[in-house]
């Protein structure tokens, strides 16, 4: 007998529980070896074919048995015996060779357990899990960034990344998983289980019971371990067990559900649109959902981590096929505008220069009236540094102009499109006026500013705001020609009357003047300081000059004719007149009014629009030492920003720099730019013409006052008191001349003002005297802020009494004069809620609220309770972002920094959590951003304020359209990265990754005052390699900003080149931007030196 059947034939051990099996016939080795395999305790044959893996299966088998009772092991048998038969009655075998089997039945396992019997597996190890056939066997496939379109292959050898995937990295990276909880009991899980159906939506199968378990009756827990008598949940009750034990619940349905990653949700909601969209393809919401949503995805994945180039690209991709396949099915013109757009921003992700530019004449010529793709194309022109040239880009703007005057004209009977065109109007030449302003070329800037105007509001009867007589256009065109060609003083120069003077009296032009000449030395001195001498000639070209002047002559720009400007000669509508006032505020870089309409609040959050930083920022920055140093300890106070956006109100207009954010903060003559383009004479003389003019009726007078305080105090007291004869029942005005008085040390003489101003008031009909309750909240807070809470106090019982009280000594405090006010308060408020007086109604509250926070012993906590009362009061009526909203959040957080400044116990974290619920409403509000991080650096937990700005502040319009996005949010979170410590772990590391993602968004890549400013932190600190390459990815991409080429010359002069300031200077004459002073000669003469 052979080895091998003596190893068939040893017995098996008895046991007192083993039951031998049956003799079977004699049968060949084969048969017998099939049958010993089919064996669970046996193995015999596994033994012969698999000899090592062998003594590991007995192993497992003989652990296996260590747990198991007698009495499980014995009815296994059995169990196994019964199959062993059966199984071997049903086998056929082929009589030569015998070989292969037949199995008509199958096998049991599979209907009792679901699945092959798990004892049945033979012990197998895998080999060369990963790799690719025909590939060397170091080369695994990576599951990690394999996917269902393609394989990666790496080796995990040389790889590091690969490695990282330990339990401390399992999920990082991956989709986070959303927990589904049940919300019914069980006991209702089931109640349907009567019925002829199963419910079975939204639950998901987590245990099965074992057939043989079912069908006895059992369970794998006793009854008396599922009941025990010393339970604590009382008498043991009889589950309620649906028809189909198929279906087994977890044993606390309540805590449980099922788990959907984010990979799952963002399928289903894709496949949801998707299933829109072939619904209706024509339907142009549906394809702009399902495209947008793509770009969800990679902001939601940008959260996590930086999306990648390839990541970006492949979204770009994606998204441009679907706006192309929308566009073959929508006819629609309003999405079909919309969806080109939408095209051309991804195509020049995906595009080369060549082709974009190319693809943007197509579309142009296909769809001549698409107002909106003219915008974009303009920032196409202007962004588009491979093929830049200036007079290009103004010949654009002239085009779109012309487009715009046709549209407009067509659409003189649709009120709501003429009015929207008449903006986009507006709109275009506010981003033509700043980007030859910018360009070096201020004169033509200045001189359409001066046309608008004077055509439009100061123009004889008959055209455009006043229609008064039937004159054509162009004959108003040919007498404005000759009122420019005079050469008399125009609007914002001294000693202007204005065109329609002029036309029926006459004028005479002013004095001759003259520019002042520069002494030009050696031209290797003159190259290393052509930023000098450019300056100062900039500084001379502020305004026009008229050909009875003295320039020079090799400057053909100095002297801006009718020909030069006769396309911009435009009748704009009377209707209009706030939208233009607007319009010149933004281009002067001032703040908005406060009743700036939402739309046009845009035009500060445009980064072309917003550079007015670019010729003072470094200033206010190297005066606290935010440049030279990240070692700074605090921020010493929340005003210091000097980028600002909020909702202005008097507080911001007239407020001093060390008690609350000031709106003219960037405008005072200490943080005035030395190379501004802008003259704030000039600029003066303007906003004087327009306010005495009418525009803006209350709002720009109180304006005006505000600028004149803040850039000339010193005549700002004759100015109120001038406006005051033109308006004596302006009430507005009363109360800034009143904080004016106060701003100077006046404090009698202002208080003398609010009291005149409050009886007046009482003589005035309804729609004045609803202002009167700004004088008497001035009133309070002027009291309140530096002598005390007593005074204040005082005056606000004073607002019931018929006649004003000056001196509050007098004045008795008690409840019934408490009542009194508050009830006086309240009706002033519900009035103004039931008239849409919005702005009133805000005052009225923050009136009632100061009451409660001074007769409630200061507290804080009640107040802000106060302030959520009010704020739900005004959610019933408007939106939660509406202004009146953002304006009562302002007025919290005043009183919030008054708390925190005058008293000495108060909650961070109440202050902290009260200004994150602002941030999350207004995320782009530098009051509340401001004021959280001056409370953080106050108690040195810094880390809160990078959290924020990254989790709220820059992620809320990272969703959004491009459009919309805040250059300001980005100029907080390099300002306050530079002004952290490096205790708190600033480095110059961090402060330039804010610098990065800054000029990566796509409202800082356009943010020539963004740019210059890291250019600036890389020169401050040393780093002149650096400094040079965010110097050419500036004039990249912002081809039209002559200031970004000076840097060169003023900032790397000394390590760069004459061939490479040559390099940059020939840029400059090549993209066509002003050169007051040429160096072609300097250059030659160098050459020929060297």
């Amino acid at each position: 007998m052979t080895e091998e059947a003596t190893v068939i034939e040893k017995k098996v051990p008895k046991f007192a529980s083993f039951r031998p099996k049956p003799d079977s016939p004699a049968s060949s080795p084969l048969r017998g070896d099939l049958k010993s395999s089919n064996s669970r305790d046996d193995g015999r044959a596994n033994a012969i074919a698999f000899p090592e893996d062998n003594i590991r299966h007995q192993h497992r088998k003989h652990t296996r048995r260590e747990h198991e009772s007698n009495h499980q092991r014995h009815r296994r048998s059995e169990d196994r015996q019964g199959e062993d038969n059966k199984l071997q009655a049903t086998i056929t075998h082929w009589d030569e060779p015998e070989i292969y089997v037949v199995d008509k039945v199958g096998d049991t396992a599979n209907l009792k357990y679901g699945s092959i019997h798990s004892y049945r597996i033979p012990s197998y190890f895998r080999v060369g899990y990963g790799s690719v056939l025909g590939l060397s066997s170091s080369l695994k496939i990576d599951r990690q960034l394999s996917n269902e379109k393609y394989i990666a292959i790496s080796d995990p050898g040389k790889s590091r990344y690969l490695k990282r995937d330990k339990a401390a990295f399992a999920k990082v990276g991956r989709g986070r998983e959303t927990r589904v909880k049940s919300t019914a009991p069980a006991s209702e899980l089931f109640e349907h289980h009567d019925a002829d159906f199963l419910p079975i939506d939204g639950w998901r199968l987590t245990k099965r019971r074992r057939l043989d378990d079912v069908e006895s009756g059992s369970d794998s827990s006793t009854e008396d371990e599922q009941h025990h008598y010393r339970s604590i949940e009382g008498k043991a009750k009889r589950p309620i067990v649906p028809e189909d034990l198929d279906i087994e619940f977890n044993e606390d349905i309540s805590d449980v559900g099922w788990t959907m990653s984010s990979t799952d949700e963002v399928n289903l909601r894709k496949a949801a649109l998707s299933r829109k969209v072939d619904s209706k393809p024509s339907n142009g919401d549906a394809w702009l959902d399902l495209i947008n949503y793509h770009e969800q995805i990679l902001v939601n994945h940008s959260l996590k981590q930086r999306a990648t180039a390839a990541e970006s690209l492949s979204t770009a991709d994606i998204k441009l096929s679907m706006y192309e396949k929308a566009l073959n099915v929508v006819k629609d013109p309003e999405y079909s505008e919309r969806l080109i757009i939408g095209m051309m921003q991804e195509g020049a992700k995906v595009w080369d220069v060549k082709k974009v530019a190319n693809k943007w004449q197509i579309v142009l010529q296909e769809h001549p009236n698409y107002i909106n793709l003219w915008t974009k194309y303009l920032d196409f022109q202007q962004t588009n540094s491979a093929n830049f040239r200036f007079d290009e880009l103004r010949e654009a703007f002239t085009r779109c102009l012309g487009i715009l005057c046709g549209a407009v004209a067509q659409a003189e009977g649709d009120v709501v499109r003429h009015g929207n065109l008449v903006t986009i109007q507006i709109y275009l030449i506010l981003r033509m006026t700043i980007c030859l302003k910018e360009a070096g070329f201020s004169e033509q800037s200045i001189a359409i500013w001066q046309v608008i105007f004077e055509f439009n509001l100061y123009n004889p009867p008959g055209s455009g705001n006043r229609k008064s007589s039937l004159l054509s256009f162009e004959e108003l065109r040919t007498s404005f020609e000759d009122f420019w060609e005079s050469e008399v003083p125009r609007i914002g120069e001294e000693g202007s009357v204005g065109w329609e003077t002029y036309s029926s009296h006459g004028g005479s032009p002013s004095e001759p003047k003259r520019d002042k000449t520069m002494p030009l030395s050696g031209q290797t001195s003159l190259i290393r300081n052509w930023h000098k001498f450019e300056n100062v000639a900039n500084l001379q070209s502020q305004q026009p000059a008229r050909t009875i002047d003295e320039t020079r002559e090799d400057d053909p720009y100095r002297i801006v004719l009718f020909s030069d400007i006769k396309e911009f000669v435009l009748s704009l509508p009377a209707s209009s007149n706030r939208t233009l006032f607007s319009a010149f505020l933004a281009y002067c870089h001032l703040p908005a009014l406060e009743s700036t309409p939402d739309s046009l609040k845009l035009w500060w959050q445009d980064p072309f629009i917003r550079n007015d930083s670019l010729y003072g920022f470094e200033k206010l920055l190297r005066s606290s030492g935010s440049l030279e140093t990240t070692t700074g300890t605090s921020i010493p106070d929340p005003f210091s920003l000097p980028l600002s956006s909020y909702a202005v109100s008097t507080d911001s207009l007239f407020a001093s720099d060390d008690s609350w954010f000031s709106a003219f903060h960037f405008q005072k003559p200490k943080c005035k730019g030395e190379r501004n383009p802008l003259d704030y004479v000039w600029i003066r003389r303007v906003l004087r013409t327009l306010v005495d003019y009418g525009i803006g009726d209350n709002d720009s007078a109180e304006y005006f006052l505000a600028f004149e305080y803040n850039t000339m105090p010193s005549t700002a007291r004759k100015t109120a008191k001038t406006l005051l004869k033109k308006r004596p029942s302006n009430l507005r005005l009363y109360n800034a001349y009143a904080l004016i008085e106060f701003r100077l040390g006046n404090r009698s003489t202002a208080e003398s003002v609010l009291a005149a101003a409050i009886n007046l008031s009482r003589t005035l009909d309804s729609n004045a005297q609803k202002e009167t309750i700004l004088l008497w909240r001035t009133w309070i807070w002027e009291l309140l802020d530096p002598v005390g809470t007593e005074d204040a106090l005082k005056r606000i019982l004073t607002i019931p009494a018929v006649d004003v009280i000056l001196e509050v000594s007098d004045v008795v405090t008690n409840p019934a004069a408490c009542l009194r006010s508050q009830k006086a308060l309240v009706d002033g408020r519900d009035q103004a809620l039931s008239l849409d007086e919005y702005r009133c109604a805000v005052l009225y509250s923050e009136c009632l609220i100061l009451l409660e926070y001074l007769t409630n012993e200061r507290s804080i906590e009640s107040t802000l309770s106060s302030y959520e009362h009010h704020l739900l009061l005004f959610t019933s009526r408007l939106p939660p972002t509406s202004l009146p909203h953002e304006l009562l959040h302002q007025s919290r957080a005043k009183l919030l920094y008054y708390h925190t400044t005058h008293s000495h116990s108060f909650k961070p974290a109440l202050v902290r959590s009260t200004l994150t619920d602002s941030i999350k409403r207004f995320p782009h509000n530098t009051i509340f951003l401001s004021l959280y991080a001056w409370n953080e650096a106050r108690f040195r937990i810094d880390d809160r304020v990078r959290a924020l700005v990254h989790d709220v502040v820059l992620s809320s319009h990272a969703t959004k359209n491009s459009n919309t996005q805040d250059i300001t949010s980005h100029f907080f979170a390099v300002y306050t990265e530079l002004r952290r410590s490096s205790t708190t772990g600033s480095n110059i590391h961090s402060i330039r990754g804010v610098f990065e993602r800054a000029v990566e968004s796509p409202c800082g890549r356009q943010s020539a005052a963004m740019w210059k400013l890291y250019f600036l932190f890389e020169c401050t600190r040393g780093e002149s390699p650096r400094a040079r390459a965010v110097f050419y990815r500036a004039v990249r991409a912002c081809p039209w900003v002559k200031e970004l080429y000076l840097l060169a010359f003023e900032w790397l002069g000394e390590g760069m080149s004459v061939d490479e300031l040559k390099a940059v200077y020939e840029m400059v004459v090549e993209r066509e931007l002003r050169v007051f002073v040429g160096l072609e000669e300097a250059f030659e003469e160098v050459e020929r030196t060297e």
